[in-house]
């Protein structure tokens, strides 16, 4: 139990030299933290670095908290890590720019669409890691590139990575 406590005010810390927290909102955010890992199935180990991670791109601790949930729901969806949950999200909001699209809108457009068609949450993810901030320099709306890989996956059964590096 020792080792679990110091373990978990490590990681604590680490969050906080990045976010700069004080001690009440500390609190509040390790509780945060311990509820995510609760609702996802996740350990406080993964919860941690995923928060780590997230802060590092210089989010609040409240957006910090938003997407670390949303990148954890994704990777029970579609079996890929934390990391690169985080990195889907992320390129996927920093490459469209859009403002009506925040991660908890990424994931329900990717789980909607690997619920309807032969694609799976994994391969769209892989795609938009690979693919999303030139498909928006090209003009492509976040849905379109979804159809695209969508497509492209039911009709040649290539892998997203595949896809997403061949757009």
């Amino acid at each position: 139990i020792t080792k679990a406590t110091i373990n978990v005010e490590k990681q604590l810390t680490d969050v906080n030299v990045i976010l700069g927290l004080s001690q009440k909102q500390l609190q509040g955010f390790s509780r945060d933290l311990f509820k995510i890992a609760n609702e996802t199935g996740s350990s406080f180990d993964i919860v941690a670095k995923g928060a780590v991670e997230l802060s590092r791109q210089g989010l609040s601790a409240t957006e910090t908290l938003k997407r670390l949930k949303d990148a954890l729901t994704l990777t029970r969806l579609s079996g890929l890590s934390v990391e690169d949950s985080i990195s889907a999200i992320t390129t996927a909001i920093n490459g469209f720019n859009d403002a009506a699209l925040d991660s908890t809108t990424i994931i329900n457009k990717l789980a909607n669409v690997d619920s309807l068609f032969a694609v799976s949450a994994k391969d769209l993810a892989d795609a938009l890691a690979r693919v999303g901030s030139t498909a928006k320099d090209t003009g492509v709306k976040f849905d379109e590139l979804l159809g695209l890989v969508t497509a492209a996956r039911q009709i040649t059964g290539r892998e997203g990575s595949v896809i997403g590096n061949s757009l």
